[in-house]
């Protein structure tokens, strides 16, 4: 049941990838029973054992590699890949309500890095009396 939740919420969202603790608040919106099942916490590590499991079994869930500690958790972000679902017949019908084609760069992890701006006066010199 929740692996067919979790293929609605990631194949229907206007997001590429979603976390963990994302696909949790779209479950709940959609389904509000769900939160007096099981407690946040469990709620949110049971979603990552149903997308690791998902993905150690035929890679319909893949996770956005990044070079943080989220991995090692199993709380990174997640997206679906419809091709690679064993239940073929949900496949095609979720591939006919995704929205277009998702962005591809945004399955990638990219760190970015801000130049730090040099120390400015507050007045420049030309405007000194």
């Amino acid at each position: 049941e929740i692996t067919g939740l979790l293929v609605e919420a990631l194949a229907t969202s206007r997001a590429t990838s979603m976390d963990t603790a994302a696909l949790y608040l779209v479950l709940t919106r959609a389904h509000p029973e769900l939160k007096t099942r099981r407690p946040k916490k469990e709620f949110l590590r049971l979603l990552g054992s149903v997308l690791e499991a998902g993905r150690a079994r035929c890679g319909m869930f893949e996770m956005v590699q990044s070079s943080g500690d989220a991995n090692d958790e199993g709380y990174g972000r997640w997206f679906y890949v419809p091709e690679k679902d064993e239940d073929k017949e949900r496949a095609f019908l979720i591939r006919a309500l995704m929205p277009r084609q998702k962005r591809s760069e945004t399955m990638k992890y990219k760190q970015y890095y801000w130049k730090p701006l040099d120390r400015i006066s507050r007045w420049d010199p030309e405007d000194a009396l």
